[in-house]
């Protein structure tokens, strides 16, 4: 054993000898330092953050002591931290937090910010709405807090342009049918909802005429125009379901014709599905004392004349009334007419009278038939230029180896080429739909009268509405007319075509050739739109009370059997004046002097019937104004055309006025009363109203002629 003992004692001595002797200590390594990453950092309020610690050591080593160290928060109310350095944030503020391993220790600051938004959600998701009509959204953002707000009124709202318009709070307007994308944005964060717009809906009805008046035994036609909720209207009076609240009064029919059955009051309501609306309808005493044909009227044999019947009744109205009375020819071998269409068709040479009677009450003219031959035929206007979309109104005049001239649209067999450039309608209207050139023609009795129409492929760039802005009382009318101006720079008139709406239904209304119709106090924009373009006018319903109606002239002379346009001036309280000569209802006393029109487009043109005196009354809105009309015996002695010669390049127009002068030195306007006509249609043709338009280079003779008399006056086109 000793020995065993010597040997290991040697054996270490060895050893240590090996190891470089007994005088060297080991190295002992330190941790000198500990660092917290990221340093100052910033978190929204909800989501978490991962620390790390990061230790260094006496050697010049790292190592990573996140799981090691012990964490602390010095604001454990702004964010915790767990045992591995993972903060949960509970407020926002600032708090420190630390790292200690040992006695080392290393810490940063974080700072935790308001809560950031992490999506946005748009309800309704899917919804649907009719063109016109509106849908709100609402924009729900969800933040990293966990929490959800209402962020509509902070968000940016967008909407597919051409289906559906959007507001700033989320407002959506269907525009029109197809699908909408409803897109809610704050910054890079987005959310989205479809909408689906619907054809428009039908939101109110409008009946007219309002509050009627109808003689006993006479019949009223009522028309019922729908506004849908895009704000465009539609003439409904062959679709709606009209009814009477006391039919055994007012009887009313499919197609809203009334009958006047017996005195009284009833209620006219037309219906469609749960929109409707209703009128008054009242049967008056009022008897029916003549009717009114007017002068003898002479047509071409094959050739046609419409009439118009004019009823005069015993308190002072007239009406038309052509509707209402049973219309007979004393000749039919002469001249037809349908017992219920007044237009009369020449057949044969000679003279027939027209009549037309209700109620045993009958009034005739002479119509007179000519053997005269159809030598050629005229359509104006000549080398028309239209774009797509719009409509050219054609009139067709034939020239009669007789001299005499008469249009012939009602008689004519009208004809398009190229029926895809332009499109044929009754009575000459064409509607222009390709670019391209298509020749127009009129056809009657073997002969052919044409002209070319040109649709160019310009495109329309703006609407301009006349007049831009109009004032009107509840109950009155105001008529707008639209010009678009295309790509070629050329205006034509859409007033026909465009889609007519207000952005006020309950102020007033518009139909679908501008006519607005004011409804109640207030402001409404009426707007004309056509292949996406459109433009505007701003319409104002008086609220200020009517304070007098002015007749003008407040006295006149008309010579027996003439007519004379009189107006009405509107005055309000508030100081605006308004033309009402087409909103007052006229009367003229005794009727045995004078009658004055109530009829659409000659409304305030008083006619001498006999010599005497008359009184005119205006009423509208309970007030009146009177005036007073002479009728004289004064003769026709001449006609004067003003200018007695023009001279216009061929392409161009000029109108013509005819001056009729009287045995008692007065002197009226009659260019709707003379028959017009060209000596030379080849030249140039003239219409009813004294419109020349020219045909080819040369020179013609217009004549005005009534009763015999005539005045002329020279035309010629270079």
């Amino acid at each position: 054993m000793p020995r065993l003992r010597l040997i290991g004692v040697l054996l270490l001595v060895a050893l240590l000898i090996a190891c470089g002797g007994g005088n060297s200590s080991p190295t002992v390594r330190t941790l000198q330092s500990q660092q917290v990453a990221p340093a100052t950092p910033s978190v929204a309020h909800g989501n978490p953050k991962q620390f790390k610690a990061t230790g260094t050591y006496s050697d010049g080593t790292t190592q990573d002591l996140t799981s090691t160290a012990t964490w602390t928060s010095s604001q454990t109310s702004v964010a915790t931290i767990s045992a591995n350095g993972l903060v949960n944030t509970k407020a926002t503020g600032t708090s420190t937090i630390m790292a200690t391993s040992g006695s080392v220790s290393g810490s940063t600051t974080l700072t935790v910010t308001a809560a950031a938004l992490v999506s946005i959600a748009v309800t309704p998701p899917a919804p649907s709405v009719a063109a016109g009509n509106t849908q709100q959204f609402t924009a729900t953002g969800a933040f990293t807090d966990g929490s959800r707000q209402d962020i509509s009124a902070s968000v940016s709202w967008t909407a597919t342009a051409s289906i559906a318009s959007i507001t700033s709070s989320g407002l959506a307007k269907g525009l029109a049918v197809g699908a909408a994308t409803i897109t809610a944005a704050s910054g890079s964060i987005s959310g989205s909802a479809s909408l689906m717009v619907t054809k428009a809906v039908l939101s109110s009805i409008a009946i007219t005429p309002e509050a009627s008046s109808v003689p006993l035994g006479l019949l009223e036609q009522f028309t019922a125009t729908g506004t849908f909720s895009d704000g465009s209207t539609e003439d409904l009076t062959s679709s709606v379901t009209w009814a009477s609240s006391h039919p055994t009064i007012a009887s009313i029919a499919k197609g809203g014709l009334a009958a006047a059955r017996n005195l009284g009051e009833a209620q006219i309501s037309a219906a469609s599905g749960t929109i409707d609306a209703s009128t008054t309808m009242t049967v008056n005493t009022a008897s029916l004392n003549s009717i009114t044909l007017g002068d003898t009227v002479t047509i071409a044999k094959n050739t046609s004349h419409t009439f118009v019947a004019i009823g005069n009744f015993n308190d002072g109205s007239t009406r038309n009334i052509t509707s209402n009375v049973s219309w007979s020819s004393s000749d039919k071998s002469v001249a037809t007419i349908p017992l219920h269409y007044p237009v009369a068709t020449g057949m044969l040479a000679g003279t027939a009278q027209i009549s037309a009677a209700l109620n045993s009450i009958q009034g005739s003219a002479n119509l007179t038939v000519t053997n005269a031959t159809i030598v050629s035929i005229s359509v104006i206007p000549t080398n028309q230029k239209a774009a797509p979309g719009t409509e050219v109104f054609y009139q067709a005049t034939g020239l009669f180896d007789d001299g005499s001239s008469q249009v012939l649209n009602l008689n004519s067999v009208w004809t398009s080429s190229v029926p895809n450039v332009a499109s044929i309608m009754p009575l000459g209207v064409v509607q222009a739909l390709n670019s391209g050139a298509s020749k127009i023609s009129a056809k009657f009795g073997g002969r052919l009268g044409s002209t070319f129409l040109s649709v160019s492929s310009a495109k329309l760039e703006t609407i301009a509405i006349s007049p831009s802005s109009a004032l009107i009382i509840p109950g009155s009318m105001q008529g707008f007319s639209a010009a678009g101006t295309y790509s070629d720079t050329s205006v034509q008139n859409i007033t026909n075509v465009a889609t007519w709406n207000s952005s006020e239904t309950g102020v007033a209304t518009v139909n679908g050739i501008g006519q607005a119709v004011g409804l109640a106090a207030g402001s409404t924009t009426i707007a004309a739109t056509l292949n996406s373009v459109s433009g505007s006018a701003a319409l104002v319903v008086e609220s200020s009370p009517l304070e007098s109606i002015t007749i003008s002239p407040s006295e006149t002379d008309v010579p027996e059997g003439f007519n004379l346009p009189l107006t009405a001036i509107g005055k309000f309280l508030d100081g605006n004046t308004q033309n009402l000569t087409n909103t007052v209802t006229w009367t003229c006393s005794p009727s045995s002097v004078a009658i004055i029109s109530n009829v659409p487009g000659s409304r305030g043109s008083v006619t001498g019937i006999t010599p005497g005196s008359a009184m005119i009354t205006a009423v509208f809105a309970g007030v009146v104004d009177t005036s007073t009309v002479n009728t004289t015996a004064a003769t026709l002695t001449s006609i004067t055309i003003s200018p007695n010669s023009a001279d216009i390049p061929l392409g161009a127009g000029r109108a013509f006025t005819a001056t009729a002068h009287f045995s008692d030195s007065s002197s009226l306007n009659l260019n709707t009363q003379v028959e017009w006509s060209s000596s030379n249609i080849g030249v140039a043709v003239i219409g009813p109203t004294g419109q020349a338009n020219s045909v080819a280079k040369g020179s013609t003779t217009i004549t005005a002629t009534l009763n015999g008399v005539s005045g002329t006056a020279i035309l010629t086109i270079h």
